[in-house]
């Protein structure tokens, strides 16, 4: 019998499972897989720093909708993957995380780069394991790509450590399709499907909002099927945005913290709410006892565990949602809906609430402005990253994504740092299209170490450094809510991006007045290569509307 390393058994199970990129970071505990690494046919990337292995990793799977993989050693290596872990978890991103860990023989001594990594995982992780013996490896690999890609997808942790690498085995990493006790696709209730039919029939006012949940089931064009006969008001949540196609007439925008007015406005009037593929996320609902007073609830989700959860629901269906629709879409036909067409164009003409910014009275450029004119010039079709604060709310309210997989952000975990190694994930997983980073200048700066990563692979994608000089959400609600009292928000010592971008070997434009704007993204854009602007922008915009903490969604501001 074939006798094989650790480290060859995890990477012949990689390449059988499709996988062709990985991202990481080697040191002494991963060496030994890294060795093998130099004869297999995955394309390794070298990133800067784990954490923006694991925002590589998750960019790639979310861009392209397969796993992504990311490596680090151990102690610190492991524990600088926890973040991306986190992140990736809150959106249910596939990730498959593989760690190095001392010899067995030295676990639990305290010993060099020694760290706990399944207790530091456990609460935020879909699984972990830790591989104490070269034959249960395979079996362990095989379950953890079978349980990162399938239910509810999410991160997967496998620790190895050095000695379980050198060591040899002759068993076979078979792929399963089942896990004792696991539920990967659930079994939709044809019952709850007619109920939830026989409750959107008896609706005046229905109201769908689709989430994350749409991508993951690869349900978009069951979805935009379902949109186009009910001709019902959709909401596409942060994680859903791309979902609903742009162009549908009833496409009212994001709901929430942030949403549109039209959105906010259709949840609190209505007198149903379709929920597919969501979590009823506080950014969503604001103060739940305000969170759409008269409607019945139909939650579609494939966790199980989110079904009343937050919000108690008339009709719960425990289902992928691409299942969920498949069943329900027949019964249009044989038992209509009423036209909700009138209802449509009532929720859209209460319009999004984004008023355009005032020209600054210093020149600079308005940060509203800027991405007005950016999402014009890029279309529904580049790839969208972003990192977190401001420039992330005014981008998902701005952008078209033609596609759930064009729009790439952190959601629930809310991870500054995330937008500039996303994008190059994205790149990676989607080569022949188009990319674009949109970052603040506080959440550039926490992984900017990867322009050299950028440079060093050539990728062509174009990044977008919004400089306010502050942490602007932060800064925002001092201003808002502390009686303007900017407690460690100022970022006035920024360094010039631009001329950063050009040391690390990228071509740099920078714009700070508004009357530039127009050439200056068009040069960028249309450049060769990779390529950073640096917008100087107004300092103190604010983001509206914006529905303070603690109130409901008809408390929403929106303006100063």
């Amino acid at each position: 019998m074939l006798k094989r390393t650790g480290s060859k058994v995890v990477i012949d199970a990689l390449a059988d499972a499709g996988v062709t990129t990985v991202f990481g970071y080697p040191g002494g505990a991963i060496m030994p897989f890294y060795d093998a690494l130099l004869d297999s046919p995955l394309e390794h990337i070298l990133v800067r720093h784990e954490q923006s292995a694991t925002h590589a990793a998750d960019g790639y799977a979310r861009a392209s909708g397969r796993m992504g993989v990311c490596i680090a050693t151990s102690g610190p290596g492991a524990t600088n993957l926890v973040t991306g872990i986190c992140t990736a978890a809150m959106d249910s991103t596939p990730l498959l995380c593989i760690t190095g860990q001392v010899p067995t023989a030295l676990i639990g001594t305290d010993a060099f780069q020694e760290a706990d990594v399944p207790g530091l995982v456990t609460a935020i992780s879909k699984h972990y394991y830790q591989v104490r013996d070269v034959d249960d490896l395979p079996e362990i690999i095989a379950e953890a790509i079978f349980l990162t890609t399938t239910g509810r997808p999410g991160p997967v942790v496998v620790d190895i450590p050095k000695d379980v690498q050198i060591a040899t085995t002759t068993r076979r990493c078979e792929p399963i399709d089942h896990v004792d006790g696991y539920v990967a696709r659930p079994v939709c209730d044809e019952a709850k499907v007619r109920l939830a039919h026989e409750l959107l029939k008896s609706a005046e006012k229905p109201v769908c909002i689709v989430g994350g949940g749409c991508k993951l089931s690869g349900a978009t064009e069951k979805f935009r099927e379902w949109c186009d006969i009910t001709q019902m008001p959709v909401i596409t949540t942060l994680n859903g945005i791309g979902c609903a196609d742009p162009e549908y007439k009833g496409w009212l925008g994001m709901p929430g913290m942030h949403g549109h007015r039209r959105s906010n406005r259709a949840i609190t009037e209505c007198d149903l709410i379709v929920a597919m593929g969501i979590r009823f996320d506080d950014r969503v609902t604001g103060k739940l006892a305000m969170f759409a007073p008269e409607a019945r609830i139909i939650h579609i989700d494939i966790d199980e565990c989110e079904l009343s959860k937050l919000v108690k629901v008339d009709a719960a269906l425990h289902s992928d949602m691409g299942a969920a629709l498949e069943m329900w879409l027949p019964l249009f036909t044989s038992d209509p809906v009423p036209d909700f067409a009138e209802w449509r164009d009532e929720a859209m003409a209460i319009g999004t609430g984004l008023n355009p910014a005032p020209a600054p009275a210093d020149g600079k450029v308005a940060p509203t402005t800027l991405l007005d004119e950016v999402m014009q010039l890029i279309g529904g079709d580049a790839i969208v990253t972003t990192d977190v604060g401001q420039h992330q709310m005014w981008a998902a309210q701005r952008v078209r994504a033609s596609h759930p997989t064009k729009f790439v952000t952190s959601g629930g975990a809310g991870t500054m740092g995330f937008g500039l190694p996303s994008a190059m994930g994205a790149q990676f997983a989607c080569k022949d299209q188009r990319v674009l980073a949109i970052a603040g200048d506080g959440g550039f700066q926490m992984t900017m170490s990867e322009l050299a990563t950028i440079r060093r692979c050539n990728l062509p994608l174009k990044i977008l450094v919004m400089d306010n000089k502050f942490l602007g959400m932060v800064r925002q609600w001092q201003e808002m809510f502390f009686d303007n009292r900017y407690s460690g928000v100022d970022l006035s010592d920024n360094p010039d991006f631009a001329a950063l971008a050009r040391v690390f070997g990228l071509t740099a434009f920078t714009l700070n007045e508004a009357d530039r704007m127009g050439e200056t993204l068009a040069a960028w854009w249309n450049c060769d290569g990779p390529a950073l602007l640096h917008a100087i922008c107004h300092l103190e915009e604010n983001v509206f509307p914006m529905v303070p903490a603690g109130a409901g969604l008809a408390d929403m501001v929106e303006s100063a």
